[in-house]
């Protein structure tokens, strides 16, 4: 199921100014950074578990017959 965690974002504080950015899971995972509109550039990692991550849609989208494969 590739990018079904695409729709989850992470909040990052900009180190520069204290602006709080919303930042999708595919930018943390594909691209590593991400830019603020002060013009800082924040570094991103993702050290979440998977199993935390899966846990999460499953809260969102509880398992049914219909969607449980």
């Amino acid at each position: 199921m590739a990018g079904e965690m695409d729709d989850i974002c992470a909040q990052v504080d900009c180190p520069k100014c204290g602006a709080i950015l919303n930042v999708p899971f595919s930018q943390i995972r594909l691209q590593k950074a991400a830019a603020c509109s002060c013009g800082a550039m924040i570094r991103l990692e993702d050290d979440t578990p998977i199993a935390a991550i899966q846990r999460l849609i499953d809260e969102a989208n509880p398992p049914t017959s219909a969607n449980d494969a």
